[in-house]
C-alpha cells in the first residue's frame, strides 16, 4: 500500500512539474499588454491588484488612452453577518464576505477600446466563516482581521485569473 501511495505522489509531482494544465485552461499570457484599472478611490484592492497584475507580466497604464485593456471594478462590498447564536442569545459564528463586480474590455485589431454594450459585470466574491467567543474578544478580532486580509488576497487572485481567462479566450489558438 505504501508503494502505491509513493508512486501516486511521484506521478502527480511529475505531471505538475512538466507544466501540465487541463485542455482549455489558460493561466498565463505571453504578452498581455498594458492595463488600466478603473476603480473607486476608496477601494482597498487597488495597490495589491496592481502588484498582482505586474507579477503576471501586465504593464499598468497611467490612463485610459495608454491602455490595451480596461479593467473596471465597481460595487466593492465587505459584509459581516451573524451566522448562528448560542442558546443565551450571544453570537457564536460570523460570516465575512468581500465582493466586487468586474468588467473587462480589450481592443482587437485596432478597434476602439470600449466595454460591450450588453456586457454584464462578473461578480467575484470570497466568503469565510469564523467562530466567535466573548471570552477571547481580542484574539477573535485579530482572527477576523487576518481573515479579511486573506480574503482580499484571494479576491485579487480570482480577479487576475478571471482577467487572464477572459483575455486568453480571445487570443487562444483554436
Amino acid at each position: 500500500m505504501n508503494l502505491r501511495r509513493y508512486l501516486f505522489i511521484a506521478s502527480f509531482l511529475v505531471i505538475q512539474g512538466c507544466g501540465f494544465a487541463p485542455r482549455g485552461s489558460i493561466t498565463e499570457l505571453s504578452d498581455p499588454g498594458s492595463i488600466f484599472i478603473d476603480v473607486a478611490r476608496d477601494s482597498s484592492l487597488t495597490i495589491d491588484l496592481q502588484k498582482a497584475l505586474v507579477d503576471r507580466a501586465f504593464r499598468i497604464a497611467p490612463n485610459r488612452d495608454a491602455a490595451d485593456i480596461w479593467l473596471r471594478l465597481s460595487g466593492e462590498n465587505q459584509v459581516q453577518r451573524i451566522v448562528s447564536l448560542q442558546s443565551t442569545g450571544r453570537v457564536s459564528e460570523f460570516e465575512l464576505s468581500h465582493s466586487v463586480n468586474m468588467l473587462i474590455a480589450q481592443s482587437e485589431a485596432g478597434e476602439e477600446l470600449k466595454y460591450e454594450q450588453n456586457q454584464l459585470p462578473n461578480r467575484v466574491e470570497v466568503v469565510r466563516e469564523y467562530t466567535y467567543d466573548t471570552r477571547g474578544v481580542l484574539g477573535k478580532e485579530n482572527e477576523a482581521r487576518t481573515l479579511r486580509g486573506e480574503m482580499r488576497e484571494e479576491l485579487i487572485r480570482q480577479i487576475v485569473l478571471r482577467a487572464i481567462a477572459s483575455l486568453g479566450t480571445s487570443v487562444a489558438p483554436s
